[in-house]
């Protein structure tokens, strides 16, 4: 078990130093020491604790479709601008809230008016495996300047109020259904969800881009971007993730990151 501690406070300095964007391996890498410390110590409290909020890659759309998403129903969802927040849950009951680096803001996140502090009492919820919630928090009818700060500012406080703020879920971590099928447990649930258009075209995806860009798509909320997953619960399985991203989805932002040819 020496070896399985020295191994758990090695990875554990790497994925916080690549939290705090100053990676010290390759994803190939720490994605071995990560395996290598689950196959001799599958308990240990990191995997217990840990909860990765990955990025989202925005290299060329036509490409990630032809490669990965070909065939495939796929969802579009407004990329909110505001702070990724993931949620723990615990027999149905919020017990951790954590940013993308790690910190914990439980207690700020538990004065957000619209984020449920308990869920409803179905199989899954009250289950003895804790659930895990990704989402944003963001700052509604505010501009994407003010929502991030508003939020970022939110999470700082000693005190937070949660004034002004909303939190809208988007994936249950870890989960093998359809995509479809988890924003319906998620409302089920009470969360606020967001807005969700699904097609098997990529051309339509591209005109859908094309209308965020003039300001028409998801012109309500701020954002900075539209997000593409892939519908389907097995295909997402089957592609899987890097230790930075997801294979199975992908953000469009501007024509400098997301070319279409």
């Amino acid at each position: 078990m020496t070896w399985a501690r020295e191994l758990f406070g090695f990875v554990e300095r790497l994925d916080r130093d690549y939290r705090l964007d100053n990676a010290q391996i390759s994803d190939k890498q720490f994605d071995q020491l990560e395996n290598r410390l689950r196959e001799i110590d599958p308990q240990n409290s990191y995997f217990q604790k840990k909860m990765k909020l990955l990025s989202l890659d925005n290299y060329c759309f036509s490409e990630w479709w032809a490669e990965k998403a070909r065939n495939e129903t796929m969802i579009v969802q407004p990329k909110f601008d505001g702070c990724a927040l993931g949620l723990r849950y615990q027999s149905g009951t919020l017990v951790a809230a954590f940013t993308r680096s790690g910190k914990d803001v439980t207690e700020a996140a538990r004065t957000i008016c619209n984020l449920p502090l308990e869920l409803p009492e179905d199989g899954q919820a009250v289950s003895e495996d804790p659930v895990k919630i990704r989402g944003e928090l963001y700052g509604p009818n505010l501009s994407r300047t003010k929502t991030k700060a508003l939020a970022a500012g939110h999470l700082r406080k000693k005190n937070p109020t949660g004034a002004g703020l909303s939190y809208v879920a988007y994936e249950i971590l870890g989960s093998t259904k359809d995509e479809i099928e988890d924003i319906k447990r998620l409302e089920s649930w009470f969360f606020e969800i967001p807005p969700t258009n699904r097609t098997a075209d990529h051309r339509q995806v591209k005109r859908w881009h094309k209308e965020w860009l003039a300001g028409e798509f998801f012109a309500n909320l701020p954002t900075d971007g539209i997000v593409v997953k892939i519908a389907s619960g097995a295909t997402k399985q089957k592609l899987g993730a890097t230790s930075k991203c997801p294979n199975w989805a992908i953000a469009m932002k501007d024509y400098s990151k997301s070319l279409y040819f």
